[in-house]
């Protein structure tokens, strides 16, 4: 099963992708995205670390490729993604400073995507709602909103079922859950 779990930031799409993800599988791969750069980045990490303490995940660091998350061995129990956000970010904007033509971006994360989903019995993503409120100036910042709308979009798309959390109770927009 597939799952794309939206949300707005604090809406507690995280929570509820940890508590969905150890439903489906006593195997669990947390795949971290982001990066340590700033106060406040360590601040989230050390958040959602306290938060899935005692859960039973295994966590790979995977910033810039999914291809680092791919189990070595056989289909794999459940890999819950933290975050679409995030991905996109590291893939966009390169350390240099400079920004990826977004489209190249946008199918680089499409076809790791791929595979991704291929190496497990269960993927959870969360995603992140984009595009609901005003709209950001800045060349930069609307690259970033555009390839994660147009990423959530296509993940809706292909995957089993889409969950919106909203303060905190998730709503079932696309397919069931067992």
């Amino acid at each position: 099963m597939r799952v794309l779990v939206v949300g707005g930031a604090g809406s507690g799409k995280s929570a509820y992708a940890e508590r969905l993800a150890c439903s489906l599988s006593a195997a669990r791969t947390y795949v971290a995205t982001m990066e340590s750069r700033s106060p406040e980045a360590r601040s989230r990490i050390a958040r959602h670390q306290r938060q899935r303490a005692g859960l039973g995940f295994q966590t790979l660091e995977c910033p810039m490729s999914l291809a680092e998350a791919l189990p070595e061995d056989v289909v794999h129990g459940v890999a819950l993604l933290e975050d679409v956000g995030n991905l996109v970010a590291n893939t966009l904007f390169l350390h240099d400073g400079s920004m990826q033509d977004p489209s190249k971006a946008l199918e680089l994360i499409k076809c790791e995507f791929a595979s991704f989903c291929h190496g497990y019995e269960h993927v959870v993503v969360v995603g992140n709602q984009v595009g609901s409120s005003k709209t950001p100036s800045g060349n930069e910042t609307l690259a970033w909103v555009r390839v994660v709308g147009a990423l959530c979009c296509w993940l809706a798309a292909q995957f089993d079922v889409v969950v919106e959390v909203t303060t905190g109770i998730p709503l079932v927009v696309k397919g069931r859950l067992p």
